[in-house]
């Protein structure tokens, strides 16, 4: 439940409920989805894994 209205999360009643995702939204979505890709891709820096290093 939302603090203000004292309803769920996921309901979708009431203003707006009626709205279609906007044509953009893919292109956020794909580019969104890439930028966590190409993230999660990167390597560690090796200056990074020395200090993780120290902590054992």
């Amino acid at each position: 439940m939302t603090p203000k209205t004292g309803s769920p999360r996921g309901d979708v009643s009431g203003k707006g409920a009626d709205k279609k995702p906007s044509a953009k939204a893919p292109d956020v979505n794909g580019a969104l989805r890439r930028a966590y890709e190409s993230t999660v891709d990167e390597a560690i820096p090796q200056s990074l894994l020395d200090l993780l290093g120290k902590l054992d």
